[in-house]
């Protein structure tokens, strides 16, 4: 009789790989905010996935993009690789190869099993595929590598085998026991923060801070109340649109979001906020 694996893999990539996406598709539903702004995941997120009766705990890392403190994203990145049993980088394969120096620096002295993901082979031929492997160094690093689309759900199933074979062996009782450690009021908040790139990509930053300060039942329906903060009163002006019409189209899509997913009726209330956070 096999014995179970079970283990923690550590997600790492730079922003718009396509990890939160990766995600979203292996558990068939919304675990991770998806946008084409850059750091839309803005802390490490956990959650376990059963695959054939095997126990992975992904460990989604906040994405590395050219303007970020890459001293600060190394130490924090750092901390989920020390914890981790398997590290999985994931790439954009369409794309230059970018940040490949800074990516090795987290793996080169780690003797923990490594596995490369290209993303995205949806986008490119097999040559050009070929073509980008084949003139990197950075490869050699990997104990294995994988081509996958995650938003085209191809190879997804043979990348968790790949994981699951890494893993060490071990005991679900004494294993840690929860979907993802993400509480509702968080999970709300970063559905509102989804909507809010979606309808304002290009003229924000990536420093919107959205949080749930309120949540009342009133009979079969619920009330969430959230404060949406951004950086200053001109970011404040772009959220809110004329006579209100940005603000308006953004609750309503992050409600949608929220009953889809909580499968209850919801009344969104939405408040932005100037802070210095």
């Amino acid at each position: 009789m096999n014995k179970k694996r079970i283990g923690y893999a550590c997600l790492i990539g730079p922003t718009n790989a396509g990890k939160s996406t990766l995600l979203n598709t292996i558990f068939k539903k919304k675990i991770s905010i998806v946008s084409h702004k850059v750091q839309t995941t803005n802390f490490a997120i956990e959650v376990v996935k059963y695959h054939k009766d095997n126990k992975i705990i992904f460990v989604d890392t906040p994405g590395l993009y050219n303007k970020k403190n890459n001293t600060n994203f190394l130490n924090d990145v750092n901390v989920e690789v020390k914890r981790s049993d398997v590290i999985v980088i994931i790439l954009d394969i369409s794309i230059h190869l970018f940040y490949e120096e800074i990516l090795e620096k987290i793996i080169k002295n780690i003797k923990k099993p490594k596995i490369l993901v290209f993303n995205k082979i949806d986008k490119v031929s097999q040559e050009f595929a070929i073509e980008q492997v084949n003139k990197s160094n950075f490869v050699k690093n990997f104990d294995e590598i994988y081509y996958v689309s995650a938003l085209k759900n191809k190879n997804i199933n043979n990348l968790l085998d790949g994981i699951v074979s890494k893993l060490p062996e071990g005991d679900f009782e004494n294993s840690i026991n929860f979907e993802t450690n993400i509480s509702k009021d968080v999970f709300f908040s970063e559905l509102t923060r989804e909507a809010v790139f979606k309808y304002l990509n290009q003229e924000l930053p990536y420093q919107i801070y959205v949080k749930t300060y309120k949540f009342e039942k009133e009979n079969r329906n619920y009330k969430i109340y959230q404060y949406i903060y951004v950086k200053n009163n001109n970011h404040k002006k772009i959220i809110l649109g004329k006579n209100g019409s940005v603000i308006k189209k953004i609750g309503i899509a992050a409600r949608k979001e929220i009953e889809k997913l909580f499968k209850h009726k919801v009344s969104l209330f939405l408040d932005v906020q100037t802070s210095k956070q």
